[in-house]
């Protein structure tokens, strides 16, 4: 297993993880309180405004459904279609960094989500380079 798709396993993980925890702590609906240190910072704000839906649903499902396609893809060794879904994640992430600001907080977990969508460019481009001839 070459170092690109297991950084890319990784990567998935950590945002799937990520994303399950989000979901469970909408359930619960109460944010961690070492998330909430001010008003910039502030996962609660985040995760429970008007924006935390989208069609109607929230959006760690939408982030369980990209990381866990992203592992499996990953894992089946499919590369080629996973610059797509970046595409498609990285997309969904300028959404939900806009809403960020529309509500004035940040959410660290929410960060960390959209970290490990973008940041799979690294593996993708590495996993390119190390096809060429």
């Amino acid at each position: 297993m070459g170092k690109a798709k297991v950084l890319g396993i990784l990567m998935s993980l950590v945002g799937l993880l990520d994303s399950l925890y989000l979901l469970v702590v909408e359930v619960q609906g109460r944010p961690p309180s070492f998330c909430d240190v001010s008003k910039v910072v502030n996962c609660g704000r985040v995760e429970f405004s008007p924006f935390s839906h989208l069609f109607g649903v929230p959006d760690p499902v939408l982030g369980i459904g990209f990381f866990l396609t992203s592992l499996v893809l990953w894992y089946l060794d499919r590369v080629s279609y996973i610059p797509y879904l970046w595409v498609l994640g990285v997309t969904f992430v300028g959404y939900f960094v806009f809403t960020e600001w529309l509500v004035g907080s940040i959410c660290v977990y929410c960060t960390l989500a959209h970290v490990m969508c973008v940041a799979q460019i690294i593996p993708i481009m590495g996993r390119g380079l190390a096809k060429r001839p």
